[in-house]
């Protein structure tokens, strides 16, 4: 008896701490620019991502402007990020008491390049992160990027309502709505659960009438009651498997048209709000590059 209550607190220890070793991420629901990037309304910028993992949030995106900066052609040109200074602000937008929305306010970074000169505007649009039980952040973010010249970039939005885009779909096929939305879980569930209740009610209809037909063809007294009682217990079941079915669907929709989605990047016009590198000189007169963001 004494080694079960010295056994049942290692045991509770051991769950706390698997609790408490469970990796944290930005957003419940992956973003849906992660796999579908916005399309520019216009030649002068590109929507592009760029992968970092840092050992703080602030250092995966001092790797992530590096990484943007090696990508956009500057590989010989920039030898390390000497400065970086960010400052951060919560977009805190609360649904069913939770958050649900974060953001870069600003930030500012220097490197030191040799070369030509050159100027890149850059936009961040949004980031998904991840925080390992080791304390590693995975970061994606999404930038807009100049391509030639002053850029005129979108303005955009994120959001994780999809209105009658989820609404229709879930109308035509129950569940497509939810996957439209990055709610795969729920859309197989929803998914499945129609198809198995479509099914109960074509085999207990289906049973139904096979004992109607038995009724007829029967002429003894206690064989037709029995029949009639199976009959009856079908049609009850057919029914219940009815009104379930009508009930997910009604869930179905509601689900599809009211509940929040992967969040997504919507488009609504156009400004001129850009971080800006910029040739300058670093301390020594030596050559380096600025990044300044101006709204």
């Amino acid at each position: 008896m004494k080694s079960r209550f010295i056994l049942l607190p290692i045991l509770s220890l051991s769950f706390s701490g698997k609790v408490l070793a469970q990796s944290v991420k930005s957003e419940k629901i992956k973003p849906q620019w992660l796999h579908k990037q916005p399309k520019p309304t216009n030649l002068t910028f590109v929507y592009e991502t760029d992968y970092a993992v840092g050992k703080s949030l602030d250092d995966a995106r001092m790797k992530s402007l590096n990484g943007l900066i090696a990508a956009s052609g500057f590989e010989s040109g920039v030898v390390v990020l000497s400065d970086y200074k960010s400052q951060t602000v919560d977009s805190k937008v609360y649904s069913n008491g939770k958050l649900s929305d974060y953001q870069i306010d600003a930030f500012e970074a220097n490197s030191q390049m040799k070369g030509n000169e050159v100027q890149l505007h850059v936009k961040s649009i949004a980031e998904y992160w991840t925080r390992d039980i080791n304390g590693m952040v995975s970061l994606t973010t999404l930038y807009a990027k100049s391509l030639n010249g002053t850029p005129n970039f979108d303005d955009v939005e994120l959001t994780t309502k999809y209105g009658a885009h989820g609404l229709w779909r879930s109308a035509i096929v129950p569940g497509w709505g939810q996957f439209h939305k990055g709610s795969y879980l729920k859309g197989g569930l929803i998914l499945g659960g129609t198809v198995a209740l479509v099914g109960g009610i074509i085999f207990t209809e289906s049973q139904r009438s096979d004992y109607v037909s038995k009724i007829t063809k029967i002429h003894d007294a206690g064989i037709k009651r029995a029949y009639a009682t199976k009959r009856d217990h079908f049609a009850t079941g057919r029914n219940i498997c009815v009104g379930a079915a009508a009930a997910l669907y009604v869930y179905n929709l509601l689900d599809a048209f009211v509940a929040p989605g992967a969040r997504r990047v919507v488009t609504l016009r156009s400004n001129g709000n850009t971080y800006a590198f910029a040739p300058t000189l670093l301390e020594g007169n030596a050559p380096g590059v600025g990044m300044v963001m101006s709204f």
